[in-house]
């Protein structure tokens, strides 16, 4: 007597071995190819923190800050270098320790700064920026760009790269001099002050209404200028006259320089800015 076979029994439980084994190989496949995770499991994260270095970097948006456009004259800047972070807040020089992990994590000290006050503007944007510093937590950076995010991905600084500028033969255009009462003060907007500082060891320009000639000289970041200095004898308006003096009598007391990306700082021997200038 034929045994009576069951409908369907093969077919039912090769398809379930079908099933099972085009499952297994999808998870194969997947956990080979880092689908599941954006990377290869076990693979160690990459460390970007050298990307920091050898770039001065210019701040292009600061978070609390509306527009940097608006502020005439105020560049912020950045520099990084073995854990050591120094720049301009825009009015004053800055210094900070970093430390970065693997995954793209930052923290920043609480900076310290130099004590210059500065136009309203630019002072309550220095302070955005020291703020925005002290809360980062992630960086994301590129050949020419840098982001520094805060833990929940948000833009606290965003910078673009600046090729550093050479002192001579420079045409540096001021936007802030030291008004001799301990500040710094931003140029007139209806005036020019300029500098030019030759091969030579001359130093000439534009000193609001007057044209003006001296000498100078520099050895690493020190730099003096010479007391005697030459100008035209031009009449101008009161204020322009009192800040071409005011300038003019700054320039003497100048012990250093540093230049940052296309800034250029001049300052005494306290390390009270004398004058900042920007490159044209």
């Amino acid at each position: 007597m034929k045994s009576t076979q069951q409908p369907g029994r093969k077919t039912t439980h090769r398809t379930v071995v079908l099933i099972a084994a085009i499952a297994l190989l999808t998870l194969a496949l997947l956990v080979s190819s880092g689908c599941s995770s954006g990377a290869t499991p076990g693979a160690p994260a990459v460390d970007n923190s050298k990307a920091l270095e050898g770039h001065a970097w210019k701040a292009t948006e600061v978070s609390g800050v509306t527009s940097l456009a608006t502020l005439r004259g105020v560049e912020i800047t950045a520099l990084f270098a073995g854990g050591k972070m120094s720049g301009s807040g825009g009015v004053n020089r800055y210094s900070a320790t970093y430390e970065t992990q693997a995954g793209d994590k930052i923290k920043i000290s609480q900076p310290a700064a130099t004590l210059m006050a500065g136009p309203p503007q630019a002072m309550a944007g220095e302070q955005a920026y020291f703020a925005a510093l002290a809360k980062a937590a992630n960086f994301a950076v590129a050949a020419d760009s840098l982001k520094l995010l805060d833990d929940q991905g948000k833009t606290l600084v965003a910078y673009s790269a600046v090729q550093p500028t050479t002192l001579v033969g420079t045409q540096w255009e001021a936007t802030m001099f030291n008004n001799g009462r301990g500040g710094l003060e931003s140029i007139a907007a209806s005036s020019t002050i300029t500098a030019k500082f030759g091969a030579d060891g001359s130093l000439a320009g534009n000193a609001s209404i007057n044209q003006y000639s001296t000498t100078y000289k520099t050895s690493g970041d020190s730099m003096s200028i010479g007391a005697q200095i030459v100008s035209t004898k031009m009449a101008g308006p009161d204020d322009l006259m009192k800040q071409e003096a005011a300038y003019l009598a700054a320039l003497p007391k100048t012990a250093t320089y540093v230049i940052d990306g296309d800034e250029l700082w001049l300052r005494d021997s306290t390390g009270a800015a004398m004058a900042v200038y920007a490159a044209k």
